[in-house]
């Protein structure tokens, strides 16, 4: 295999922007979070009602893939084999998409929505029926919606790169099957978007789980959160990370997500058993019922006739930070699923994922909920005067054990950010090197690997000292919203797929798989 080489029209446009932004944030970045705040606000009163439709899209393609004829086909060819385990696969699809920001939210969340219940809902605050609201919120923001925009992009990427035999770009899932003719440059300029859009978010992410991160440290061991100590926790996080991605698929990546898929698991069941386990099955089982029953209402509301924010600040917000992952995450999900059916793709990226995020949010959620009605307002409380980052310790705190709880879940929490990052770099890293149709699980060089481990830690360190939360946030939004576009395109070439006989036709005879002379008429390779 010939080494490859950069891609100039991905790899230094999206380093010249970013270190950009990054400079405006140390010289002023009050200008920085000023600016953001205005693109986030108009984005939110203008195309809000795009970012809700377009995720309840997804989740309607992601179900209706599923039960369709295109399910039996084989990713790569009749002939392909994995390149992981069914539990590697596994282990590294939950991990690669669930992040720092569940472990800690899953906690908080529903204390934001008990504290403040969504506007015209008529629910008081701190009730019952608050709670059982807030758990089913939390079921709608981390669940099926998420993993439909990370999957269906993911899906046709699959298809389009190892069944028809186009190169490793997210622009190869946006135009499989639609009829748009596209240059080298242009795909290139493409992924540099699709890139800026991924590390907004995963900056967000980093910044947040750092300042969680703290809150643990100063619980565990009485240590003052600091602008230096979040910084080194952004080094440490993103090092570790980054040499993680270096060592390759079938070593660092794999190893680290199958210990802490296990781990996950395991930490789970120990709080279902140790905590109010009744209560959390039993209220898991009501917000079931609520999130179900409301899902529509929910996943369309965007709170503009009854001049409610709620939807914008929470819902809306959620989705464009899903969609600011979701094209450079897709295509790592995709490059791992070589040799597994469409039907078993759907099984692994959507269904069982999203199943375990409604366990995991109905054991820690369930558990906040319980200790905020019977323990004198003690969450709610620490969310108002110490902030969200420090809801989970005290929740964990109440638990017998308490310290070897809290410790494990901060290993935990370093852990699964470590798992979620290296994924990400990884595809990063892929996307910014040419000769990577095969996808060779070690395509990319190792520097570029530590390069871009390098650019995002010292984005977020300047961006949480100078900007703050708040900066972090807007930033997301912003690059959501190019991430959404992107995802939609490659949804819209998904559908043509399924449902255009002749293309489908082509891949289920063979004549669209890889190897045999057969490229998409608009496939320009790099």
């Amino acid at each position: 295999m010939t080494k490859p080489s950069l891609r100039i029209f991905t790899f230094y446009p999206s380093l010249v922007l970013l270190g950009g932004m990054t400079l405006l944030a140390l010289f002023d970045g009050p200008f920085l979070l000023h600016v953001t705040s205005m693109t986030h606000a108009f984005l939110m009163e203008k195309f809000g009602w795009l970012y809700a439709l377009s995720a309840f899209t997804l989740v309607i393609i992601a179900v209706g893939t599923l039960f369709s004829p295109i399910a039996k086909l084989r990713i790569g060819g009749a002939s392909a084999k994995p390149i992981l385990t069914r539990w590697q696969w596994c282990s590294i699809t939950l991990c690669s998409s669930v992040a720092i920001g569940l472990l800690f939210f899953a906690a908080a969340e529903p204390i934001f929505f008990m504290s403040a219940p969504p506007g015209g809902s008529g629910i008081e605050a701190f009730s019952t029926e608050s709670g059982v609201n807030g758990l089913s919120s939390l079921y709608m923001h981390w669940s099926f919606t998420t993993y439909a925009i990370y999957t269906v992009p993911a899906l046709m990427f699959a298809i389009a790169h190892y069944n028809l035999g186009m190169q490793f770009s997210i622009s190869s899932a946006m135009t499989a099957a639609l009829p748009i003719n596209i240059n080298t440059t242009t795909r290139q300029i493409i992924d540099a978007m699709a890139l800026m859009a991924l590390v907004a978010g995963m900056v967000a992410s980093l910044g947040t789980g750092a300042m969680m991160l703290g809150g643990g440290l100063r619980r565990l061991f009485g240590i003052e959160v600091t602008d230096a100590l979040i910084g080194g926790l952004c080094m440490v996080v993103m090092l570790a990370s980054a040499l993680s991605a270096a060592t390759g698929l079938l070593k660092g990546i794999r190893v680290l997500s199958s210990w802490n898929a296990r781990a996950l698991i395991v930490m789970a069941a120990l709080v279902l058993i140790f905590g109010p386990t009744s209560f959390i099955a039993n209220g898991g089982i009501d917000a079931l019922g609520y999130y179900v029953s409301g899902f529509i209402k929910s996943s369309l509301n965007t709170g503009t006739i009854n001049d409610n924010g709620w939807p914008r600040d929470w819902t809306l917000f959620f989705w464009a930070n899903w969609f600011a992952w979701a094209p450079v995450t897709s295509m790592f999900l995709g490059k791992i699923s070589r040799g597994y059916t469409v039907r078993e793709f759907l099984t692994f990226n959507f269904v069982l994922p999203a199943a375990f995020v409604l366990i995991w949010c109905a054991t820690f959620g369930g558990f906040s909920v319980f200790t905020e009605l019977n323990a004198n307002h003690i969450l709610s409380e620490t969310l108002a005067n110490q902030g969200p980052g420090d809801v989970i310790w005290v929740l964990l705190e109440q638990l017998p054990m308490a310290l070897f709880f809290i410790g494990t879940f901060l290993m935990l929490s370093l852990v699964s950010y470590i798992t979620a990052a290296d994924s990400t770099i990884d595809a990063i890293s892929g996307m910014c090197c040419k000769d990577t149709r095969d996808s060779d699980v070690n395509s990319s060089p190792y520097y570029i690997k530590l390069i871009w481990g390098a650019i995002i830690s010292i984005i977020t360190l300047v961006l949480t000292i100078n900007g703050g939360l708040e900066a972090l946030k807007m930033i997301s939004t912003v690059g959501g919203f190019i991430g959404m576009i992107i995802v939609m395109f490659a949804a819209a070439s998904l559908v043509r797929v399924a449902l255009w006989p002749s293309i489908l036709s082509n891949i289920l005879s063979g004549s669209g798989v890889k190897g045999t002379g057969y490229h998409h008429p608009h496939d320009s390779k790099a």
